[in-house]
């Protein structure tokens, strides 16, 4: 569909998300020899690949999605990069991988278009499956700053319950309460937020989950303004 797969792609680049924006958003993190990632919401991958161009051969990327197009799409692409790379449909706040598994977990534009409460599960379970000193890269936007795309997105973002924890950046908190350190706070453009945070020794879920909401996300995409704005 129109928003799925590689029609969706297009029309995020229209909006700036290309793989420009993706290799921003990875900047200077990599994966070591059989390093492990996971991509939540990963749509059709661009932040995997954008990890994937620096990786290792030994080194696998998981990205989860809810969205069979997007998925598909996704796995059409993953073949030119050398690394093992897997794209399974799951919900970024219920996710089937023991704890530790993974050096790396990391998403970009998906937490704004979920309820709170599968934000927080989702943040919960990426406490669990970072191993210790593992790091949470998270990219999303944030209250905009001066610039063309913060002039843009500025009416849709001020107002609404659902955009309040982006609007006051409260992730920065939630980390911390799962035992996530912020290490790098920036924007890439006038209103994508790149934060990056680190599982301290003898870190991870500080207090039970929080409960999983009966309306769980049903798609959680890289960009999601459509979904986002239809919500205001």
């Amino acid at each position: 569909g129109i928003f799925g797969g590689a029609s969706y792609r297009r029309l995020a680049a229209l909006f700036g998300f290309q793989e420009r924006f993706y290799r921003r958003a990875v900047g200077d993190l990599r994966l070591g020899a059989g390093g492990r990632a996971l991509d939540l919401g990963c749509g059709p991958g661009g932040l995997s690949y954008a990890l994937a161009e620096r990786s290792p051969a030994d080194a696998s990327i998981v990205g989860a999605d809810i969205s069979n197009d997007q998925l598909e799409c996704a796995r059409r692409g993953a073949g030119a990069f050398a690394c093992g790379m897997e794209f399974l449909r799951a919900s970024m706040d219920e996710l089937p991988f023991p704890d530790g598994h993974f050096d790396l977990v990391m998403t970009s534009m998906a937490l704004h278009e979920t309820p709170p409460a599968v934000r927080r599960a989702a943040i919960a379970e990426t406490a669990r499956l970072l191993r210790a000193d593992g790091t949470f890269l998270l990219v999303d936007w944030s209250r905009p700053r001066f610039g063309l795309w913060g002039i843009i997105w500025y009416p849709f973002c001020r107002w609404g319950e659902r955009n309040r924890d982006n609007w006051n950046n409260v992730y920065p908190e939630l980390c911390r309460e799962r035992g996530l350190e912020l290490k790098e706070d920036d924007y890439i453009n006038s209103i994508s937020r790149r934060q990056v945070f680190v599982k301290k020794r003898g870190g991870g879920p500080l207090r039970k989950p929080w409960p999983q909401s009966a309306g769980k996300i049903l798609m959680c995409d890289e960009v999601g303004f459509y979904a986002f704005s239809a919500t205001l």
